[in-house]
């Protein structure tokens, strides 16, 4: 299972086991997560166990926060597995880049898929290193040296604690999607920002089909686009493109010929030039339809969730989550 792959990689860190702790937070799974926990909880002294009954990432990392004992917190998700030298790679670089400039308030990596064990894995290895494939963020990316970033997902974060709490944590209203966004917004408000570090990556089992894949970025679209419900100076028009997509496409199918009809056509042959230009760099050629595919699939997925994110708001799961904390805490 993931978590029993996550925890092995990260009990056999190169940084001193005394000087860390790992705390594996549960938000209701029912697969035999638990019972995996709490064997490892069992035989390592630093493994602990934390269950949260109200559903919710962002709260979930709350709790983990805290109940750490130590000033910095490092965030992964249990379906990543990090190299040994992955906890001290990132306390050293924190300690560095926070010592050129304090308001360094976290560093991570990159989070990439496991090569040769996919056909879609190494296709996606190509796609989350360009720009259309990942919009510029660290997500995927290989960069060449470490540099300051917006923004860097929880997948692969260490963050100063004081500073965290001093901002207000997580916000739990964003539940599963676009906390940590969301948390990067308010860093920069506060002028504060983030160290890319290319030493530090983690190997993340995403989502293994064209179909997963799509959903997850459906969510991602829809988590847009809340966002900007409550950032609204952070909307970027490269991120609306998606959203402009979806009814220029369908000028195709429901108006025929328009001035609108050349849009999608253009937008198709741009994205299959890229296409063959990255496979061409990456050494990958034969992987030129997969990565159109793959572009085109992600794009209207993404766009599809934009336009839900924009017609739907998140406030009924504001109060469903208000409520369930009421309860919880009764």
């Amino acid at each position: 299972m993931n978590i029993e792959r996550c925890l092995s990689a990260l009990i056999n860190q190169t940084y001193p086991s005394q000087y860390y702790e790992i705390l594996c937070v549960d938000n209701g799974s029912d697969d035999g997560t638990r019972d995996i926990i709490r064997q490892f909880e069992n035989q390592y002294g630093f493994v602990h166990f934390i269950l949260n009954p109200v559903k919710g990432i962002a709260g979930s990392r709350n709790l983990g926060v805290q109940n750490a004992r130590h000033d910095l917190v490092a965030f992964i998700d249990a379906d990543c597995a990090a190299p040994p030298h992955w906890l001290e790679a990132l306390v050293v670089g924190y300690q560095k880049y926070h010592a050129l400039d304090p308001r360094v308030v976290a560093v991570g990596g990159s989070n990439v898929p496991p090569a040769g064990s996919l056909r879609f894995y190494d296709v996606l290895h190509v796609f989350l290193n360009t720009y259309l494939g990942s919009h510029g963020s660290v997500q995927g990316r290989r960069f060449d040296g470490d540099r300051p970033v917006k923004h860097i997902p929880t997948v692969n974060v260490l963050i100063d604690k004081q500073r965290l709490a001093e901002i207000g944590a997580f916000d739990i209203t964003f539940g599963n999607i676009g906390e940590d966004q969301d948390l990067s917004y308010r860093f920069q408000g506060k002028n504060f920002y983030y160290y890319y570090l290319k030493d530090a990556p983690v190997t993340h089992f995403l989502r293994p089909n064209l179909g997963k894949w799509n959903k997850n970025m459906f969510t991602y679209g829809k988590g847009r686009m809340w966002l900007y419900r409550k950032h609204r100076q952070k909307i970027e028009l490269a991120l609306l493109l998606p959203l402009l997509l979806i009814p220029s496409l369908l000028t195709l199918f429901f108006i025929g010929y328009s001035p609108l009809f050349y849009a999608p056509l253009f937008y198709f042959a741009i994205i299959f030039l890229v296409s063959l230009g990255e496979c061409a760099r990456a050494g990958k050629i034969t992987f030129v339809f997969d990565l159109f595919l793959l572009y085109i699939c992600t794009h209207i997925a993404y766009g599809c969730g934009q336009w839900y994110g924009l017609i739907k708001d998140r406030e009924k799961y504001r109060l469903t989550t208000q409520a369930h904390l009421q309860c919880g805490n009764s």
